[in-house]
C-alpha cells in the first residue's frame, strides 16, 4: 500500500488540513493518508501546544468519517521531541509491506535542511510538498528530490484560529463540525485561565 503521512502538531486540526488530504486522494498517487500528530515538535514551542492527548483525540475524532484519512498516534510511543526520520525508520519496520512518502506544506520545505537526518529521510521516504500563501515554486531540481503539487491555497492556519478563538471570534468554517465544540471549549477555558 502507498501511504502518504502527513505530520503535523495540528493545533488544532483544520478545515485545510483535511483539504490538502483529499486533494493528494483526488489525484491518486496514494492508497491511504495517515495523519501523524506530534506530541512535541522540535522547532515549535511547548507553550503554545494544546496538550498532545487532546490533540490526539481531535485528529482522531475528526477523521472517522473521513473515507482513505486516518490518525497515526507511533509518535506517542517515541521518545521526545519528535523526529520525523526516527518516526519514518519505526514505521517502515512495523510495516515493511508499505511504501511511505511524506506530505509537507512548502513553507516546511524552506526549513527541511535543519531537520534530524534530513538528507537520509528524503531517500527513504519522497517528499510531496504542496503550494502555501507566500511561497513560491522553487526553481528545478526541487531540493532534496521533492516533487510540488498546487494544491488549492488555503489562507487558513491553526495560529490564526486561536487568534479568532482569543478574540471570541466565530471559527466554525474552520474546524471539523465534529470537533468544533470540545475546542471552543477548551479554548474558552485556557484563555480565560490566562486573565485571571
Amino acid at each position: 500500500m502507498r501511504v502518504g503521512l502527513y505530520f503535523g502538531s495540528f493545533n488544532p486540526l483544520h478545515v485545510g488540513h483535511i483539504q490538502v488530504a483529499r486533494y493528494f486522494q483526488n489525484i491518486h498517487i496514494f492508497d491511504a493518508i495517515w495523519f501523524v500528530p506530534s506530541p512535541l515538535n522540535p522547532h515549535k514551542s511547548e507553550e503554545t501546544l494544546v496538550p498532545a492527548e487532546l490533540r490526539l483525540s481531535w485528529v482522531k475524532t475528526a477523521l472517522e468519517s473521513e473515507e482513505g484519512l486516518s490518525c497515526c498516534d507511533i509518535e506517542f510511543g517515541l521518545g521526545l521531541p519528535s523526529y520525523t526520520h526516527r518516526t519514518v525508520v519505526a514505521l517502515k519496520a512495523q510495516h515493511p509491506e508499505h511504501t511511505f512518502s511524506l506530505i509537507m506544506g512548502a513553507d516546511n520545505l524552506i526549513h527541511f535542511h535543519k531537520w534530524n537526518h534530513a538528507e537520509e529521510l528524503a531517500a527513504i521516504c519522497p517528499l510531496f510538498v504542496y503550494a502555501r500563501p507566500g511561497y513560491n515554486k522553487p526553481q528545478e531540481p526541487i531540493p532534496f528530490g521533492a516533487t510540488w503539487h498546487d494544491a488549492p491555497l488555503l489562507h487558513i492556519s491553526a495560529t490564526e484560529i486561536r487568534d479568532k478563538l482569543a478574540n471570541n471570534e466565530d471559527i466554525g468554517n474552520l474546524v471539523p463540525s465534529s470537533i468544533l465544540a470540545e475546542v471552543e471549549a477548551f479554548f474558552q477555558h485556557f484563555f480565560a485561565e490566562q486573565d485571571q
